[in-house]
């Protein structure tokens, strides 16, 4: 079975039993699942997802909802605990290997003092659920601050002493962010546990893979070379797949499985 995998991310607005249901129609295997709502996580949900036959290899933390993790509010910290758990547990069922999270804030004075630790803790939570439902916390490099770098990256991982997490790259916010993509992946000391790929151009970003100046050939040779055993996961933007989607993801799907 192949690992090629497409996040419901990009096909927003649609519902994501919708989304999971098209990935799947185009050939991929699997996909990476971004809850665009509450209803997302729950355990009705979850049953629907399962019906799509698709595997929801990864689940990247609601975007919409990030504000949820990265909270000192204590009734909010509470809430994001709650949707942390409803996402692990959710996660288990489906099978998924992967949830992806960001790099925290660089905080100083008082706001190291005060706001900081909560937010750890947050994280640390979230990754004890993570260890005990054997999902792995793919932290993802990031265009500015302790992502930019594949050292410090590395680095801030390190730094969390969770063994659960793992470094993760996503191509496109490498470019972003000055670093080649190719550079970054060849100086991590690990291959990469988790990839977001889509493409970069004229400091226009997540475009659709083939559409930018990533050289593909040569990362897909790179990460053979590396021995990346992870899944493949497309995530461009949704503003490309607004309209003619079931054309646009075989044709993604048609040219990652020509690369890979």
């Amino acid at each position: 079975m192949n690992r090629y995998a497409f996040s419901t991310g990009a096909l927003y607005p649609l519902p994501s039993e919708q989304a999971l249901r098209l990935v799947a129609e185009a050939g991929f295997a699997h996909a990476e699942l971004m809850p665009q709502c509450f209803w997302d996580t729950s355990e009705e949900a979850t049953g629907s997802f399962e019906k799509t036959k698709v595997h929801v290899s990864s689940i990247h933390y609601p975007l919409a909802m990030f504000s949820m993790l990265y909270s000192a509010h204590p009734v909010m910290s509470e809430e994001g605990r709650a949707l942390s758990r409803d996402i692990v547990t959710m996660g288990k069922r489906l099978g998924t290997e992967f949830l992806v999270i960001h790099p925290t804030n660089q905080y100083e004075g008082e706001m190291a003092t005060y706001i900081e630790p909560r937010i750890i803790e947050n994280v640390h939570y979230l990754g004890a659920l993570c260890e005990e439902a054997s999902i792995t916390l793919a932290m993802e490099n990031y265009p500015v601050g302790v992502g930019q770098h594949p050292q410090t990256l590395e680095r801030y991982v390190e730094e969390w002493q969770m063994p659960v997490m793992k470094v993760m790259v996503d191509t496109t916010e490498v470019m972003e962010g000055g670093e080649d993509p190719l550079s970054f992946i060849a100086s991590l000391s690990q291959p990469p546990c988790h990839l977001h790929l889509s493409d970069f151009k004229e400091q226009k970003k997540h475009l659709p893979i083939g559409m930018g100046e990533i050289p593909w050939s040569d990362l897909f040779a790179l990460l053979q070379e590396k021995e990346y055993t992870g899944y493949y996961t497309l995530e461009p933007s949704y503003r490309h797949y607004l309209s003619d989607i079931p054309t646009k993801l075989r044709r993604d799907f048609e040219l990652l499985s020509s690369l890979v």
